[in-house]
């Protein structure tokens, strides 16, 4: 068996995870139509961005369900996904973190078929499935999403609060 090293893994995983992502998504329209695909793969992300949270919250070793713990998770996995943001912590209870560049509407604008979805996929995609994930991490934790790049801003913002 040939022997590959973290940096071979790494490669090989970075090049193809968002490249299947694409992939499934495109053949999934095409067998079922845009809004159907579009339904779906929410679900499907929903659940893989629970399934992320955990595991990165396993492997930091991260013991509780903080905010600070959210935000320690989701930009780890923004920094290994290629994302560009700026982490504003208003206080203990309120964080902010602006999305300058995010590696999805990247790919999306590369490709000129792809263009015109970007701001369906931002609103009813991006929006809901984050809100519904980090619900379940942490009830207490609320989100409000103003700006998307999406949509024509430029930046998204991911506003965290917490309620009592």
């Amino acid at each position: 068996m040939k022997q590959v090293s973290n940096e071979d893994k790494l490669f090989y995983y970075e090049r193809n995870f968002v490249t299947l992502d694409g992939l499934w998504m495109l053949e999934t329209e095409k067998e079922i139509g845009w809004e159907h695909a579009l339904k779906i793969d929410v679900s499907v992300w929903t659940r893989l961005l629970t399934i992320i949270i955990r595991r990165i919250k396993n492997y930091l070793n991260i013991k509780t369900n903080s905010l600070q713990d959210l935000i320690e998770i989701i930009t780890f996995r923004w920094s290994i996904e290629g994302w560009n943001y700026k982490v504003d912590r208003v206080s203990n209870s309120e964080v902010i973190v602006n999305i300058i560049e995010c590696p999805y509407k990247s790919s999306m604008d590369r490709n000129e078929d792809r263009r015109d979805k970007i701001p369906i996929i931002c609103k009813n995609m991006c929006e809901p499935f984050y809100k519904e994930a980090f619900m379940e991490f942490n009830p207490k934790i609320k989100l409000e999403r103003t700006k998307n790049m999406g949509k024509g801003d430029p930046n998204c913002d991911f506003h965290f609060y917490l309620t009592e």
